[in-house]
C-alpha cells in the first residue's frame, strides 16, 4: 500500500513545484547565465533560504525540469492499448517537441549544453539506479517504446531496435537544436506530421507486422 504523505510533505512538494515553475518563467525571459537564485525566489514569492531546502544550486532546478517534462512520456505511450506503433511514435515525438517548446529556448539550450558536456547530474536514473544524461534517458525512452511494440507483435522480432532508437532520437535532437538555433522560428512540434512521413514511416514500415 502506498504510504500517505503528511501535510508537511505535501506543503514541501507544493513549494518545490512553485520554485520549479518560477525558474521556468524567469529563465525563459532571460538567459540562464544571468538569472540568479534571488530572481527565481522573487518570482516564486518565497524567501531565498527556502531555495536551499529543496535545491543545492541553480542548475539543480533545470535538472528537475528534465523529470517534470519528460519522465513519464514513454510510460504514457506504452500504455496506449488502442494505438498502432506509428500513432504511438507520432504522439511521442510531438509531445517531446511540445515539452521542449513549453520549457523555452533558454532552458533547452541549457539541456543541450549539459548533454554536450556529458553531464549526468540531471536527477535522472536508469532502471538500475545509475545516474545518466538527459540524452541517454531519451534514448532509453525511445528504446522502450520500440521494444514494447516488438513485445506486442506490432513490430517483427528482429526489428533493429537499437539502431532505430539511435536514429529517431538523433532526429528529434536535430529538431530541438534547430529550434534553439533559429530562436524558435523552426517550430518542431508543427513539423511532426512531416517527420512521420519522411523519417518514421520510411524507417519503421519494413518491420511492421501489418
Amino acid at each position: 500500500m502506498e504510504k500517505r504523505m503528511t501535510k508537511r510533505q505535501i506543503a514541501a512538494q507544493e513549494t518545490k513545484k512553485k520554485i520549479i515553475e518560477a525558474a521556468r518563467t524567469v529563465i525563459s525571459e532571460k538567459s540562464f547565465e544571468t538569472v540568479s537564485i534571488d530572481d527565481i525566489m522573487a518570482e516564486a514569492g518565497l524567501g531565498k533560504g527556502t531555495f536551499y531546502t529543496h535545491f543545492g544550486r541553480k542548475e539543480d532546478v533545470v535538472y528537475e525540469l528534465n523529470k517534470t517534462d519528460f519522465y513519464h512520456l514513454a510510460e504514457i505511450v506504452n500504455g496506449m492499448e488502442d494505438k498502432d506503433i506509428m500513432e504511438k511514435l507520432e504522439y511521442y515525438c510531438r509531445e517531446f517537441m511540445k515539452s521542449i517548446e513549453r520549457s523555452g529556448i533558454e532552458i533547452c539550450r541549457q539541456w543541450i549544453k549539459n548533454n554536450l558536456s556529458g553531464n549526468t547530474m540531471c536527477g535522472i536514473e536508469d532502471k538500475d539506479g545509475n545516474a545518466i544524461s538527459k540524452y541517454r534517458y531519451d534514448y532509453q525512452a525511445m528504446h522502450s517504446v520500440l521494444s514494447e511494440a516488438v513485445r506486442r507483435g506490432q513490430l517483427i522480432a528482429d526489428t533493429p531496435v537499437d539502431a532505430l532508437s539511435l536514429l529517431f532520437n538523433a532526429e528529434l535532437y536535430g529538431l530541438m537544436t534547430a529550434w534553439c538555433m533559429s530562436d524558435g522560428a523552426a517550430v518542431g512540434s508543427e513539423n511532426i506530421k512531416a517527420f512521420r512521413i519522411y523519417i518514421l514511416e520510411q524507417s519503421i514500415r519494413p518491420f511492421m507486422t501489418k
